[in-house]
């Protein structure tokens, strides 16, 4: 495969993730409206609604598709048999969060706020932020919230919402609309359920996903916790690209491939010092 067909192909995978989306949130698309919104022919829209009605999650009507009658809740187990317990994630790879976190540490300028996204990567992150001044902090998950309202005198703002009990995080539209309320962020840390360098950033959660994606909008910069188990994950949402990104913090576990990839597209990758070459 020569250097255009592998942007091809990248292109069309990216369309493809944000067709799926496009279903579960509006459960009928025509024909029309998926050339108008992606700019594809008509040929193309219809090869990858084919697709689609192939792997069963959507069905072909006259002009378009509808989504599957099952396939939401299909979509649902494959979330819950994907995610492992928090205890279980916690622990895994937690020396590597670790040291990662504590790299990230030094890019965090005092004076600023931050958007603090949910998961245990970011949670090792928020643990070291007594050691910055005056910080403004948003987040939605109430471990964080815990520890910074504990362990600093940081301003924190807890993002409510429909309260996912498993992670102890909030999401939905309420959280999404409680970021409405800044005019802007100066900095997102963003965990990962999965990373693959040629689409972005993935989530096993479409909700989860939708929350992490405002908070990278509202913000100036976007800053990637990901040990190098992410790299090897690609969950079925897309969060964003990689052009949304400015710095990637993980380690030296992570193949060389990959990193060189993030820096041909112009995100930022440090490395913390932990494990093996």
């Amino acid at each position: 495969m020569n250097a255009s067909e592998s942007v091809a192909a990248v292109m069309k995978h990216d369309r493809q993730w944000q067709i799926k989306r496009l279903f579960l949130q509006e459960k009928q698309v025509s024909t029309k409206e998926l050339c108008d919104r992606f700019n594809i022919s008509v040929e193309t829209a219809r090869r990858d609604l084919n697709a689609l009605e192939q792997s069963g999650m959507v069905r072909r009507i006259y002009g378009g598709a509808v989504l599957a009658a099952d396939s939401i809740g299909g979509i649902l187990d494959l979330e819950d048999a994907s995610i492992q317990p928090w205890d279980t994630r916690f622990t895994q790879n937690l020396e590597e969060k670790r040291a990662i976190a504590k790299e990230l540490l030094r890019w965090i300028p005092d004076n600023s706020i931050l958007a603090l996204d949910s998961g245990t990567s970011v949670l090792e992150a928020a643990k070291l932020l007594y050691l910055k001044k005056n910080l403004t902090i948003l987040t939605n998950d109430m471990r964080i919230a815990l520890e910074l309202s504990s362990n600093t005198d940081h301003t924190l703002y807890f993002i409510g919402g429909a309260i996912k009990k498993d992670d102890m995080i909030t999401t939905g539209f309420l959280s999404n609309e409680f970021l409405d309320y800044f005019s802007h962020i100066d900095l997102a840390i963003i965990g990962t359920d999965g990373f693959n360098v040629n689409i972005g950033l993935t989530d096993y959660n479409v909700e989860m996903g939708t929350l992490k994606a405002a908070m990278i909008k509202k913000s100036s910069k976007v800053f990637v916790l990901a040990d190098h188990s992410k790299f090897s994950i690609n969950a079925f949402y897309k969060v964003c690209g990689v052009d949304k990104i400015d710095l990637v913090v993980t380690s030296r576990k992570v193949p060389r491939e990959s990193l060189e990839v993030l820096e041909r597209q112009g995100a930022k990758t440090v490395i913390a010092p932990c494990g093996q070459p």
